[in-house]
Formats: C-alpha cells, structure tokens, sequence
C-alpha cells in the first residue's frame, strides 16, 4: 500500500501539469465556437490569468493534489474523534451560500471522472481493497478516489483571481481535462499493482430493488416470510414440516446478512450471533415469521441503520455503539429460552443508547444552538429596524456614507443588542436613540448654548458609534472612512456661529483639529482592530446572500422549499458535503427554519447550514431524505435473487 500511494503522490504534480495545459488547450481551441460576447469575456479573463499564474497555479495545484490523497490515507489508519467537551462556539461552521456552490463545483467533476474512468476506477477499487485486506468494497478506502482530485481543483480554482462566471467557465473545461488525465492515471495504478502479483477483489453484487417499485417479497405485508418460505425448494417428495422451514428459510436470511457488502465485519459478527437464538424464538413464536415489526427484526434493523451511518473507520460513536451492543447481543445469544419480551427489552436500551448519544450532542452545542437561534431573530428583526431608521432619516442631510453606515451596519447593531440585551435594556435604548441624537448633532446651532450642548455630548455620542462598530466587527478602514466623514459634517455645522457672537473667529483647520482633540482623542490609546471574516457564527450574514439567477427554473426552487419544510428533529438525509456524500441525522432546525444543524461521520461531527444553502444543495439534486431498504428487506431480496438464479 505504501509503495502504491508512494507512485501517486509522485504523480501528483505531473497530474496537475496535464490538467493545466489540456485545460488551457482547450479554452483555446473553443474560442472560435463562442458566439456571445459574454461567454468571450469570461474566456479572456481565464485565459489571460492563466498565461500570468500558470505556473504559481500548477505548483499549488500539484501540491494540493498530494495534501489531499495523504489525507485521505491518514482515514484509513486514524479514526476520527469528536472533541471530548461542549462544542465551542468557534468550532462551528456554518454552510452559507458560498461554500454550497463549491461543494456543487466539486459534485459536478466528480461525476465527470466517474463517467470517464468508470471502468479503471471500479478496478482500482477493488485493488485497493485487496491491498487492505478488505473483503468488501468501500469508496473511502481509495485514498485516490475522485473526489480527492476535486477538491484540490476547486481550491485550485478558487486561488485564480477571475470573476465567479470565469471560474465556472475554467472549472467546467478543467473538470473534462481532468476526467481525461485521470483515465490513464488509474489504468497506469492498475496495471502497475497487477504487476506486482495483485489480484482484485472479487465482489457478490447486492439484489437491487429499483426506486418506486414494490419488492418481490415486501416485508412490510403480513405473513411475508411465510410466503417467501413457501417458495424455498423442497428437499424430498414428502412435505417438510413448517419447523424445518423455517429453520432453512432463517438460515439462508442469515447468509445473506453476513455477505452483505454494505456491513462492516464487526457488525456482521455482532449479529451472525444471533442466529441460534432467532430460530429459537421462531420456533415458540409464530409472530415472528408473520411481522416485520417483531422486536427480534426491529432490533436487527437498528443496529445495522445505527453502525452503518456511524462506521468505526471513522467516526468513534460507531466504536462507542459497538462496545455497547456486544455485552447486550451476548446475552441475548446465551439465553436459553429467548422470547420477543426479551428482545423487546434489548431493543429498548438501543434505542436510548441512541437517545442519549444524539442529546449530548445537542448539550455540547448549546453555545452555538443559542448563537444560530440569536442569529436568525436579528434576521427577522433586521428589516424592521431597517425600514424604521429609513424613516428617521426620510428628511435628513445626510452624506452617502452616513446614510449607508445608519441603514446597514448601524441596523445590525442594533439588532444584535435587541436580541442579546433586550428591547428595556437601558444600553439598548441609549443603541436605539443614538440616530436621532447624530441627525440633531448634525443640524446647526441657534445659539453658542446650543453650540456648547452639541461639543459637550459628541464624546459620548462617538464612542457609542465606535462600541456598536466593535460588536460588529466593522473592518478598521470602514471605521475610519464613517468617523471622518461625521467630523467633517459636524464642522461645517459648528463653523458658522450666529450673527453677533463673540466667538473667536476659527479657520477650518482650527475645526478641524480641535474636533480631533475635543472627541477623537482616546484613537489614538486604542490598537489597530482586527477583523477576520470567515463562516462562524460571531460573522453571520445578516443580509440573505442571492441565491442562485434567473434561469433556476420556479418549479424546482418551489420543492426544494416544501422539502425543507418536511424536515424535522430525527429525519436521516443523504448530503453532499466536504466533497463528498454523508448519511446525516437533523439534530435541530430554528424556530423560522432559516438554520439547521446536522450530525453525522464527518471530520468535526456537526454540520451547521443556512436554509438557503440547503436549499441549494437540494435544487443541484446533492440533498435528500434518506430511505433504504432495511437490512432483512436487502437479506429477502438476496434470498430471492438466488432463488430466481437457481
């Protein structure tokens, strides 16, 4: 295995090199073909940023690709673990908009190499599983997999400095350069592993049951096993017992269970032991051979749905589920008379196993469950207060800069402090009046009293600004850029004293600085702000960004949003995400359905999302609701097929 990863990292680069020049090859030759002005605009731009940073882009991009196949190798031999303690507020990530698109980027050049290299990557698989001594295939055991490779081309993509239409432009043409390249690269793994003496493994496909079509045998329907026992072939002219029957019948179920691909070894351990004690109970209870939903099947059931969205390999609740099962199957295995009470029992205490595990998950997220609840009512309250500060300024002169500080960043200020304080908190109300404070600081004095009131509150006034600012994270330029524009308005209302006074006649630097002095002091004791940007929740976009354009078709974004609306606490989802797809429960979902947070075998273990990413995902066809046939479904299904075959 080590030699094998050894030659791909090696690879690595040139990989990236073919990729680059065959893309850039074949934006060229497409040129003539570009018939909307458009379309050569984004071609332009790829093309001239490609001349300008080929080279920087295919050394990171080489680099990249290396990263990411030693990463998907560090999989097979480390576990990943969830942090011991409560999830912190920085560990969480939130999925906007942003990071939907890139996982879409990633999903669309993935299916391009499976199309391509279909044949090559399916050998290559069943290599690699050999080389692992593995007797099933696992897309995660290929730490060269595609999507590997498609990940380090979108973060290739996202370092070229072009519009988002460009980059979707060199994606696209990248994504088919690549299923080329890597074709011969698979076929060369292959070739190169055959000549070391390996052999690929070879694999019993599982009985498929196409979607929206009825199985054979449906479990669901009463007396199913019985009728599929009346189909088994009869050992001798005489008519067998019932008893024996079924014990056939039980025994082939079982066969079938432990040959089924999509366990894994210890969970078919776990559960082959319970053999002997089934066909006990069938051989006292008649119900069991009658209903699906028998404690006996029920509990089957669970542990394979359980283990199989939490595999060992990497998640360690699928270690913690199996050491909690294995001392229950045991004694269920010894137990001399078994009966459905008992399973019933067992059944129970899987089931809260589960129950608990999912609250300590939500307990270790309380911080950021608080956070994304918080977050999505100062997107409700945000337009309120939007519209209400528009209305105090409906009539005031006001510079573009303040107009735009007071009805954007201002607005979310306010709304922060409304739903972390409350609407009575006296430092609330002081956020909510300090509009109509600014517009009457800004109008012109009367009188030098009025004049005197206006210097003696703008300290306080300012640094209620800079406090809002600070709770924002406003970046320092856009600080600076608002502060000076507001010294400069109130000077040129404090310049002109009335008629008759006996003030000093001042120049517009003597203003000027003696506003700095005055009310800008204390910037000079205070350092540099930082300000990062990234998807915690501490930088949540207040503002939905647009989603999407207007070719999305109406209908499409319509089923998407009534899918979101049948999502509730508990449901399983297949996503797309990381790059690749994931068996996720819904932990908890807002009040207002605008954030989500999923759980699953991921690296991290939590998955926040906004609605609209979610959305995204499920317009591109990369989120769903999760139904699979049930182990005994897939066991029936098996029996049958060898039924037919024989």
């Amino acid at each position: 295995m080590k030699k094998h990863l050894d030659a791909m990292l090696a690879g690595g680069p040139l990989v990236a090199q073919q990729v680059i020049d065959a893309t850039a090859l074949r934006l060229r030759d497409s040129g003539a073909t570009m018939a909307l002005a458009t379309d050569r605009q984004h071609l332009f731009e790829v093309l001239e940023a490609l001349q300008i940073h080929q080279l920087a882009l295919t050394t990171a991009f080489g680099c990249d690709i290396k990263a990411e196949i030693e990463s998907a190798s560090q999989v097979q031999v480390n576990a990943v673990r969830l942090p011991a303690g409560p999830l912190r507020l920085e560990d969480l990530t939130l999925m906007d908009e942003d990071q939907a698109e890139k996982d879409i980027e990633i999903s669309r050049t993935i299916q391009l190499i499976d199309l391509k290299a279909e044949w090559e990557l399916r050998e290559l698989q069943a290599l690699t599983a050999t080389l692992l001594g593995e007797t099933v295939l696992r897309l995660e055991a290929n730490p060269c997999r595609p999507m590997v490779y498609a990940r380090a081309l979108s973060r290739a993509a996202h370092d070229l400095r072009v519009s988002k239409a460009s980059r979707g432009m060199f994606l696209r043409t990248a994504g088919f350069a690549m299923a080329d390249v890597l074709r011969d690269v698979y076929g060369d793994a292959c070739r190169r592993l055959k000549s070391w003496g390996l052999q690929p493994l070879e694999f019993r496909s599982a009985a498929i049951v196409r979607a929206g079509t009825t199985p054979e045998v449906d479990l669901t329907q009463p007396d199913a096993l019985l009728s599929l026992r009346e189909r088994l072939p009869k050992r001798s002219a005489t008519d067998e017992p019932p008893q024996q029957q079924t014990v056939e019948l039980l025994s082939r179920l079982f066969e079938q269970i432990l040959a089924d691909p999509r366990l894994q070894s210890s969970v078919k351990d776990v559960i082959g032991r319970l053999q002997a004690s089934v066909v006990r109970v069938a051989l006292t209870d008649p119900t069991l051979m009658s209903s699906h939903e028998h404690p006996a099947w029920s509990l089957i059931n669970q542990i394979a749905a359980h283990a199989s969205d939490h595999p060992q390999f990497s998640d360690s609740r699928g270690s913690a589920f199996m050491e909690f099962v294995e001392p229950l199957i045991e004694r269920l295995a010894v137990e001399a008379a078994p009966s459905a009470a008992l399973y019933e029992g067992a059944l129970s205490d899987v089931q809260a196993f589960i129950d608990r595990e999912d609250e300590t998950q939500l307990q270790h997220s309380q911080a950021a469950v608080k956070a994304l609840a918080e977050a999505e009512q100062r997107q409700t309250l945000m337009p309120l207060l939007r519209q209400q500060v528009m209305h105090q300024l409906q009539s005031a002169e006001l510079s573009e800069t303040l107009r735009r500080f007071l009805t954007g960043p201002w607005v979310e200020v306010l709304a922060r402090t409304m739903v972390s304080q409350g609407t009575d908190n006296p430092h609330t109300q002081a956020l909510v009046g300090t509009v109509d404070e600014l517009l009457w600081s800004l109008e012109r004095p009367a009188s030098e009293l009025d004049r005197d009131e206006v210097r003696q509150r703008l300290p306080s006034l300012v640094e209620r600004l800079k406090m809002g600012m600070e709770m924002i994270g406003l970046p320092q330029t856009e600080r600076d850029h608002v502060l000076d524009d507001l010294m400069r308005a109130h000077s040129r209302r404090l310049r002109g004293a009335p008629a008759g006074s006996e003030a000093k006649t001042a120049t517009p630097q003597d203003l000027v600085q003696q506003m700095r002095d005055e009310v800008l002091d204390d910037d000079q004791e205070q350092g540099a702000d930082s300000w990062t940007q990234d998807t915690s929740v501490g930088a949540l976009p207040t503002v939905p960004m647009a989603l999407g354009g207007a070719e999305e078709d109406g209908r499409v974004k319509a089923a998407a949003q009534r899918w979101l609306q049948t999502l509730t606490k508990g449901v399983r989802c297949k996503l797309f995400l990381q790059g690749q797809w994931v068996t996720a429960h819904l932990l908890w979902r807002s009040d207002n359905g605008e954030f989500f947070m999923f759980t699953s075998s991921l690296a991290g273990g939590m998955h926040s999302m906004t609605r609209r990413a979610l959305e995204r995902l499920r317009i591109e066809g990369l989120a769903t609701t999760f139904v699979e046939l049930s182990l005994m479904q897939r066991a029936v299904d098996s029996v049958l097929q060898d039924l037919d075959e024989a």
